[in-house]
């Protein structure tokens, strides 16, 4: 499914009376899912423009949008302090449900996703981070060699993206990123790194389950805050501690040497779960996995270097 965040808002907007309003929340709801509600503030903050915008406000009554206020007094509200009175507010909105689609989307192809091992050993690690700044991606694919974790190649990709961050939707952002970036390799790894969740997802289909399955190669979840699951005790090898959901082993949380929290790894496809926390752990000198931390280091230089020159050109 290819995802059109702004059309769906915009139809949303356009369902909010005149002389009414309605809070993010009563918007993302209507969206398909409530944890939405950050992330249509945040659009609307960079698309005043779309029509109907003026009319969403916060939970305390003042405008999302600047100059909002002005527009709405224009519609007949009478404000207070800059605020909309409690009796303009709707309380629901007719549905627009495409979170509720893509979450349908997530748990189809979660039924596609395969967790056994290949019969090679990996050889070829890439990871891949992305980095933002306002609507503007910046993609970076590191690939290392496993034995000893000197990078071989680096793709670099910068690129709009039309969907805003949503928990547990990630992949619908960064998956444009993703796919340019490992696509450019010259060579393709024998496993892929994602900064993101794999089966540790409330769809079991988290970012790395989606990348996998899109590319097609072995793939990994590594992430640094838990969506899901119950910790288990009793513990594996040094420091890893199972987490399970619905009675299955998921994922494993993992302290790697140099960091005081866990780092959660899951499968995303094409790999067991054992296999995925050995190569998280071969991979990892301190910290985070060498493959996902040279490719944040690099995305957020790049984005700070290109900040930098405009800055410099004002």
């Amino acid at each position: 499914m290819d995802p059109d965040f702004g059309a769906a808002l915009a139809a949303c907007l356009l369902r909010i009376p005149r002389g009414r309003v309605a809070t993010c929340g009563v918007v993302a709801v209507a969206l398909g899912d409530v944890r939405s509600a950050r992330a249509v503030a945040e659009w609307l903050g960079r698309h005043a423009e779309v029509p109907g915008a003026h009319r969403v406000v916060r939970a305390d009554g003042s405008s999302v949008v600047k100059r909002g206020s002005g527009s709405l007094h224009r519609e007949g509200i009478r404000l207070t302090n800059g605020r909309v009175p409690p009796d303009a507010f709707v309380d629901r909105l007719p549905p627009v449900p495409l979170l509720r689609s893509l979450r349908a989307e997530q748990e189809r192809l979660a039924t596609t996703v395969r967790e056994e091992d290949g019969p090679d050993r990996p050889a070829r690690v890439a990871g891949v981070d992305v980095s933002y700044e306002g609507d503007v991606a910046y993609a970076v694919a590191v690939s290392l060699r496993l034995d000893d974790l000197i990078p071989v190649e680096v793709v670099q990709v910068k690129m709009r993206t039309d969907f805003p961050y949503v928990p547990t939707y990630l992949a619908y952002r960064e998956l444009p990123g993703i796919q340019a970036a490992v696509s450019r390799l010259s060579t393709r790894p024998d496993v892929l790194l994602i900064d993101g969740h794999g089966r540790l997802h409330p769809a079991r289909f988290g970012i790395a389950c989606h990348a996998g399955v899109l590319v097609d190669l072995p793939t990994i979840g590594v992430a640094k805050h838990a969506l899901v699951g119950r910790p288990v005790r009793g513990r594996i090898g040094r420091s890893a501690t199972r987490i399970e959901m619905g009675g299955r082993t998921e994922g494993y949380a993992w302290t790697p040497p140099g960091r005081e929290r866990p780092i959660f790894v899951s499968v995303g496809h094409r790999i067991s779960l054992e296999r995925a926390l050995a190569v998280v752990e071969r991979t990892t000198n301190r910290g985070y996995p060498e493959p996902l931390r040279l490719a944040d280091r690099i995305s957020k230089e790049r984005k700070q270097k290109e900040k930098r020159e405009k800055g410099a050109m004002r």
